[in-house]
């Protein structure tokens, strides 16, 4: 499996875990699929709202392949790297009305292979760390809340 195959595998295993994780009752998602930066705007019912929260998780793997059913690649991958960003969107969301999420800019400075969990904004890379000799699991998720 290449690269680009097991990050998109990864994403679209990732995506109902995270729903079932957030479970958004209390605010309204709304969700930019139009690639952004920290500190760009949207606006939803005439309010502006900022996407000013940034979470990175790092996970760090001597031997991917290792992890090759799908109930392993979801309990030592995607539940590792969810948990960090999930807990950072719930403490986001408290009392707020609206989460809005956007898919990140890729920079000519990003490693490797990406791919975005569809309708979520959280990029997932995949790099290969020379220094370590670690395949590193990127985990990012950028947010605002009003």
């Amino acid at each position: 499996m290449t690269p680009q195959e097991t990050v998109d595998r990864i994403a679209r295993l990732a995506k109902p875990r995270i729903e079932s994780l957030l479970r958004l009752q209390s605010v309204e998602h709304i969700h930019d699929p139009l690639p952004g930066d920290l500190q760009s705007t949207t606006t939803h019912k005439g309010q502006t709202i900022v996407y000013d929260r940034m979470k990175e998780a790092l996970q760090p793997y001597k031997d991917l392949e290792r992890f090759n059913t799908e109930e392993r690649v979801m309990s030592r991958i995607i539940d590792l790297g969810l948990l960090p960003i999930v807990t950072a969107l719930m403490q986001a969301i408290r009392a707020k009305r609206y989460l809005v999420t956007r898919n990140i800019t890729r920079k000519s400075t990003d490693k490797g292979v990406q791919a975005h969990i569809e309708g979520i904004g959280v990029r997932i890379s995949l790099y290969f760390d020379a220094r370590t000799g670690d395949t590193i699991v990127a985990w990012h998720s950028l947010h605002g809340v009003a």
